[in-house]
């Protein structure tokens, strides 16, 4: 097995692993890892699809405690904001694109790391946070601390929270397959390694589930964060 097969098994791995034990935070962490081994953008797409299936798995349990209103709210902002990423995704060349997802990874990792210490986004600031939502999910899949921002202070019970947060990412990453597909990042090569993760990825999930148990979150984010700075200082040097 060589070292992209490597690295594939083991993005499928965290994967399952962050899905299923700690909450999300996938993109920032594993768009930047395949982007060591395949072509930046091209590991957007290999992303897409796994994080489309989750979202589906996902929302088949917590639909009914979705909160459409807040949903509703973003969309708008988030259809500009894909568009706008699409917009630069396309404009921006390859080469350049690594050493901008390597940044990227940079501020968002750090952005997770101290979240608790941010301030929380006014409700006014629906299609803000949408928009910004749009052009950072097409182009690092690392909406999600965008997300938290703005829902935490929305009051929403544990499940509530959770729903909202899964239907926001089911269309916001249905949006993202139009860009995706439109850029060639979603032909037969992203589903065949998308398929060769799958197994890594179900072996993370029960790896997950038992991590989360004996394993003091704490210590696993700074694990994750050590990894994403790492890996971002790599592709911008590269």
């Amino acid at each position: 097995m060589d070292v992209t097969h490597l690295v594939l098994a083991l993005a499928g791995l965290l994967i399952g692993i962050m899905k299923a034990g700690f909450g999300g935070g996938v993109g920032v962490v594993v768009t930047p890892l395949l982007a060591l081994v395949i072509p930046a953008k091209l590991a957007l797409g290999v992303m897409l699809p796994l994080s489309l299936a989750a979202d589906l798995i996902a929302i088949r349990y917590y639909w009914k405690y979705r909160v459409s209103r807040v949903v509703g709210s973003l969309i708008p902002g988030m259809a500009v904001g894909v568009l706008v990423g699409w917009i630069l995704l396309d404009a921006i060349p390859d080469i350049w694109f690594r050493r901008v997802l390597g940044g990227l990874a940079c501020v968002f990792g750090l952005l997770q790391a101290l979240k608790d210490r941010l301030p929380r986004v006014p409700s006014v600031s629906a299609v803000a946070a949408g928009v910004a939502l749009g052009v950072v999910s097409v182009l690092t899949h690392s909406g999600g601390i965008i997300m938290m921002l703005y829902l935490i202070p929305r009051g929403l019970s544990g499940r509530a929270f959770v729903a909202t947060a899964v239907l926001v990412g089911l269309v916001l990453n249905s949006m993202k397959s139009l860009a995706y597909a439109h850029l060639g990042l979603l032909g037969p090569e992203v589903w065949r390694m998308d398929l060769f993760m799958l197994p890594t990825l179900a072996m993370g999930v029960g790896l997950g589930i038992l991590m989360n148990r004996g394993l003091p979150v704490v210590w696993f984010n700074r694990a994750i964060l050590a990894l994403v700075l790492v890996i971002g200082v790599r592709l911008m040097l590269s």
